[in-house]
């Protein structure tokens, strides 16, 4: 698992913003008062950029981008593409990102975009000009390139060559259903996971130490000695499908259906959690409980919010952190997985 390359902001990002801001007032960087200058406007820029919703949630799924892909395992570099200054004489666009594989070592640019729209009835689209720059760089660098959308109602990334999107009065637009069909998240790493519902978990109280439980508040206080995890009626017992069944309930697609105290006797016994599809449960015998993208998409969010209202863009979590492990040779009778590669359709 690979891991963000420690940086000093405070030294060496202060000072070059500080410079070029200085440069573009015509503020002399020596001049003690140049210092103020600088910060009363970078105070005046934060304010409005702080009510600005489209660059505050646009700069968090770019950052959530970075570390949805180093959480899937597969790439040996992530670096940002788009910082520093660039010399061209061609109308050009820089990518947000590069990324190099662990495989091969191939290398290819990525364009993030947040896409807050009703996917099923609007079509995600570039101008005309836009996405012709971000493809003349790639052209001069030599390296291609392609656009990861994040659909931010539906908690879902695809990745996307550029002849995925077509051109359409001066615009360059891709529909949900082509997006879905061509998404090639599949080359970082991704995985569609199954398994069989329902989920529980109980977390017992220590029969040996106090237990309450206020039936009017709600309120409970209990020490807890052990947390049992079951699927579809089995006890999982291995500390690998502990973490999974764990993961899956948090950041999975699957509704909450219970939250339920056991009492006797005004104790509180345990606390049982149930977890299930928001459909009837499929014949086959397992039910889809997301993408990895969208599940480390969610522990991001979280990471991120507080009480639903974005608090910070970035995270200094590690990537590992947020990554669901699941081994190559993972084979469980109790906490059984079906694991899906879907190689884009490209017709």
């Amino acid at each position: 698992m690979i891991t963000k390359i420690s940086r000093n902001p405070e030294k060496f990002d202060s000072f070059e913003l500080y410079s070029k801001l200085c440069a573009k007032n015509a503020f002399d960087i020596n001049d003690v008062n140049s210092v103020d200058k600088v910060i009363e406007s970078l105070r005046s820029a934060l304010k409005e950029n702080h009510k600005n919703l489209n660059l505050v949630f646009g700069k968090r799924v770019e950052s959530m981008f970075g570390l949805v892909a180093a959480s899937l395992g597969k790439c040996s570099l992530i670096k940002q593409e788009d910082g520093g200054e660039a010399y061209c004489n061609d109308d050009i666009s820089i990518p947000d990102f590069r990324i190099v594989l662990k495989e091969n070592n191939s290398s290819f640019l990525v364009e993030v975009k947040n896409y807050h729209r009703e996917p099923f009835s609007n079509k995600f689209s570039f101008t005309k000009r836009y996405f012709e720059s971000v493809l003349k760089y790639s052209e001069l660098v030599g390296c291609p390139v392609k656009f990861a959308i994040y659909y931010s109602k539906m908690n879902l990334w695809v990745l996307l060559d550029p002849e995925a999107f077509e051109p359409h009065g001066g615009r360059y637009v891709v529909d949900l259903q082509t997006a879905m069909m061509q998404n090639e998240f599949i080359t970082l790493g991704d995985q569609w996971i199954s398994t069989t519902p329902p989920i529980e978990i109980y977390i017992i109280s220590d029969p040996s130490k106090p237990a309450t439980y206020d039936e009017d508040s709600g309120e409970t206080n209990f020490i807890i000695k052990n947390v049992l995890c079951y699927c579809a009626g089995n006890l999982v017992e291995t500390d690998k499908e502990k973490e999974l069944l764990n993961l899956f309930a948090m950041y999975g697609k699957w509704t909450e259906t219970e939250a339920l105290p056991v009492v006797s006797q005004n104790r509180l016994i345990s606390i049982k959690y149930k977890f299930e599809p928001e459909e009837e449960y499929s014949e086959n015998g397992f039910d889809s409980i997301g993408q990895l993208t969208s599940m480390i998409s969610s522990a991001y969010k979280m990471a991120t919010e507080d009480n639903g209202s974005v608090v910070a863009i970035e995270t200094v979590r590690e990537a590992k952190s947020f990554s669901i492990v699941i081994p190559e040779d993972y084979s469980s009778k109790l906490l059984p997985l079906w694991r899906f590669r879907l190689q884009p359709n490209k017709g």
